[in-house]
């Protein structure tokens, strides 16, 4: 038997609570994603004005995080004529490289993800480091 540990919805919704705040500090508004250790969410929050199409690309970068225990931004093998070009079409196309999808590694393990959308790269990666600064910090508690 395999065990694996993943957020609770409350830790994940500390995690959002974290993200908002500083997507609220530096005034853009996100869409964010926490998702569990396989990258299906646990919970989702479209802050108000968040672009409606920016839901599914925090669903797939949390996704694609959790689920390749990486960084999406690390895949600068799947551009154009790279080794892993077209690796965005599987899953349905849910794997993405997008900035903004990062892992949540706790002993070794991941634990799940957390994703934002609706800024640049650096905004998106801010949001998502508050996030997993405020559960690390919950874990030392």
């Amino acid at each position: 038997m395999i065990t694996y540990r993943t957020f609770s919805l409350a830790e994940a919704n500390l995690m959002l609570d974290a993200a908002q705040k500083k997507a609220e500090e530096i005034g853009v508004p996100q869409v964010l994603c926490v998702a569990d250790a396989t990258g299906y969410p646990i919970a989702l929050r479209r802050l108000d004005g968040g672009k409606v199409t920016s839901v599914q690309i925090a669903m797939n970068k949390a996704f694609t995080a959790a689920g390749h225990r990486k960084p999406t931004h690390a895949y600068k093998n799947a551009y154009p004529g790279e080794e892993a070009f077209g690796i965005f079409t599987q899953h349905d196309g849910r794997f993405t490289v997008f900035v903004g999808g990062f892992p949540v590694v706790v002993d070794g393990q991941v634990v799940g993800s957390i994703a934002a959308s609706g800024g640049n790269g650096e905004q998106d990666t801010a949001v998502c480091s508050a996030g997993i600064d405020a559960f690390m910090k919950h874990l030392g508690s």
